[in-house]
């Protein structure tokens, strides 16, 4: 079985691999450089032995040292194969090196001194050699062909090292088994391979020293590599075909081939533009290069961006969000307002609008109610006029349970459905609960908060009707004994006008707020004088150079602030005490002060009831006119503070910026 090996050859190729050894244990990490260095290190005992033993390179200790050589390149392709090898890696692992282990105990009882050692086909140890290579081969060729694009780039050449010396170690065994000898050059040969071939392990060991992750691969970019490639090869065989028609006539033939090409063209452009024409590639092509299913990155990024977008209502972003993972082109949505209610028909993308109610008892409710399962077979009794729908996807709220449920209609093209599909379809399932829930939830506190608005404008109307009402009271007990005066007829119809002119403008104000004065530039002083007019209690009015400022202000807003904080105080004053306002210019602001001689107020109350609403301290109040005047003047950039002793009175300090009047143009900008 033995033929005559040169020793030099082999000496220098040992020498050779351990140099390549030494290097790829200095290119960087010990766990990733160890399995290179022990292939290096197993071509280098065998070369040696084989110098050793030059005329049984087949045999002993040779023949040994060669069979446990490729045992371990299989185990380190192996290695390679269960960490890049994709997720269903492990069980072809398992089943190699149980193949491995046997072939290798195989090949090594047939070097037994007892056993046939003619090199034919027959022979047990070159069958079992024979069986060691093609197997080493066949790892590499998996480990190739299943790793995903980011770790090709780190496993092809330890695969082409080892898988390429075992292809020719297969060579050199099925040479013997058809001569019935082994060829001195093909032994020699072997040496040579392995001392030139070695280091490219070397540059795979500096490449793992590089690679740290795996790198992202655009599925983007594979797609339309493939698109090109498909549309590339479809133009050459068009060419090929016209280029064949343009021999077969002068007339016609030339004609036909740029009739062929240019409609070989518009077929890609159709092609390329059609959606079902997308999937089929994506299916049949583009999913084939990745170990997992999605590109999860892409999808959940495509998710909150079909959520997000405007280009739809909230519906139809809802079902697009659940359909665009299986390429589902239609779909409906039904939702729930309460737990225990039926669910109803919400929207369509794609489908027609439908009457669509599922009481709680339904099969397809019951079957989706933990939002775990989906449902792939669909009763067709939902609707007649709806098109075979394929998938029920749930949407389950962690708090509100089942939410809803999408209705999808069959994919483009065939969609494998595996639990990778499932598993998505779930967790954009209880995305969209969360969109949706929270959508609700938004309307739901922005009704809430228009009806509080509308409550808070009718505390401030109902206020300053009470004020009006007091005022025609007092007109209406005055008018018992000067009825006959003609000044008091004249005040009196004033006063009812004015009184008819703010009840009508509180109702404007009530039904469109948005109507409201906006701030004008105003004397504070005249505004004072205007309101007094309207008051009968006696009231001292001290001014100094404040008359040169003006606020900016609602005029209506701060007539109703002073007449709230005035009609407090002529309350709490008695009924000859004059109450008494101070305008004073404090730096750059306004200060108004009401003073009145009354009970006072303790801190506990200015601090924990005076500016609640709905709060009073007395039986007849409704406790809305200091909180709204504060409300009025904190809007205006001012503020409302309460200075206060018991039995001493009370003093009602509004602050607002000054204006100078002296520039009335510049101050309309800033009331801009």
């Amino acid at each position: 079985m033995n033929a005559a090996a040169t020793p030099w050859l082999h000496v220098a190729a040992a020498v050779l691999c351990l140099g390549w050894a030494a290097l790829i244990l200095a290119c960087g990490r010990l766990r990733a450089t160890l399995p290179l260095t022990l292939a290096c290190l197993a071509a280098a005992a065998w070369a040696m032995a084989v110098a050793l033993r030059p005329a049984m390179p087949l045999d002993g200790l040779p023949g040994a040292l060669e069979i446990l050589r490729s045992a371990l390149w299989l185990a380190l392709l192996l290695l390679l194969m269960r960490r890049h090898g994709g997720t269903n890696a492990t069980p072809q692992v398992w089943r190699f090196a149980v193949v491995g282990g046997v072939v290798t105990l195989l090949s090594l009882t047939a070097l037994l001194p007892n056993t046939p050692q003619l090199p034919t086909l027959g022979s047990p140890g070159l069958m079992a050699r024979l069986g060691l290579a093609l197997l080493v081969l066949l790892v590499a060729e998996n480990l190739y062909r299943n790793a995903d694009r980011a770790a090709r780039w780190h496993v092809i050449l330890p695969c082409l090292v080892l898988g390429g010396l075992s292809a020719f170690d297969v060579v050199l065994h099925a040479d013997a088994a058809l001569h019935r000898f082994y060829a001195p050059a093909l032994l020699d040969a072997r040496a040579v391979l392995t001392a030139l071939s070695m280091p490219l392990l070397v540059l795979a060991a500096l490449r793992d020293r590089r690679w740290r992750r795996n790198l992202p691969v655009s599925r983007q970019a594979v797609f339309h590599g493939a698109t090109l490639v498909i549309a590339g090869t479809f133009l050459t065989g068009v060419g090929a075909v016209g280029e064949g028609l343009r021999h077969f006539g002068a007339d016609w033939g030339g004609a036909a081939q740029v009739s062929l090409l240019a409609g070989a063209v518009l077929a890609i452009a159709v092609a390329t533009s059609s959606a079902s024409m997308r999937s089929h590639i994506r299916r049949r092509v583009v999913d084939h290069f990745f170990a997992a299913r999605f590109d999860y990155r892409a999808e959940w990024l495509r998710c909150v961006a079909t959520l997000s977008a405007q280009h739809a209502e909230a519906e139809q972003r809802a079902i697009i969000a659940i359909a665009d993972p299986v390429d589902s082109p239609a779909g409906l949505l039904l939702l729930r307002d309460a737990p225990q209610a039926p669910l109803r028909w919400a929207g369509s993308w794609n489908l027609p609008v439908h009457d669509i109610v599922l009481p709680p008892d339904h099969a397809l409710v019951a079957a989706l109610q933990d939002g775990t399962h989906i449902v792939t077979a669909v009763p067709r009794d939902l609707g007649a006029d709806l098109a075979p729908l394929w998938l029920a996807v749930p949407l389950r709220h962690h708090r509100d349970g089942l939410l809803g449920l999408v209705l999808l209609a069959p994919p483009r093209a065939p969609f494998n459905l595996d639990a990778e599909a499932f598993d998505l379809l779930r967790a954009v399932g209880r995305e969209v609960a969360m969109f949706l829930a929270e959508r609700r939830a938004a309307e739901r506190l922005h009704d809430q908060r228009a009806l509080a608005e509308h409550a808070r404008r009718f505390a401030f109307v109902a206020h300053d009707v009470k004020n009006v009402a007091s005022q025609l009271t007092l007109v209406l007990a005055n008018a018992e004994h000067n009825i006959a005066d003609p000044e008091f007829q004249q005040d009196m119809l004033l006063t009812v006008g004015a009184s008819a002119q703010r009840i009508n403008a509180l109702i404007a104000r009530l039904r469109e707020p948005e109507a409201e004065q906006p701030p004008a530039l105003i004397a504070p002083l005249e505004t004072i004088r205007a309101v007094l007019r309207e008051v009968a209690h006696p009231v001292e009015v001290s001014a100094d150079e404040a008359d040169s400022c003006c606020i900016a202000i609602a005029p209506d807003g701060f007539a109703a602030a002073l007449r709230h904080l005035l009609d407090n105080a002529i309350e709490a004053s008695p009924q000859a005490v004059p109450v008494r306002i101070t305008l004073r210019r404090e730096a750059d602001s306004v200060q108004l002060d009401i003073t009145d001689r009354g009970p006072g107020m303790t801190p506990e109350f200015v601090r924990d009831h005076l500016f609640r609403p709905l709060v009073s301290g007395r039986a007849d109040g409704n406790g809305v006119g200091a909180w709204q005047a504060r409300d009025l003047l904190r809007a205006a950039g001012g503020d409302l503070l309460a200075l206060s002793t018991p039995g001493a009175g009370t003093t009602m300090r509004m602050t607002l910026p000054c204006q100078p009047a002296a520039r009335p143009l510049q101050l309309q900008e800033i009331a801009a």
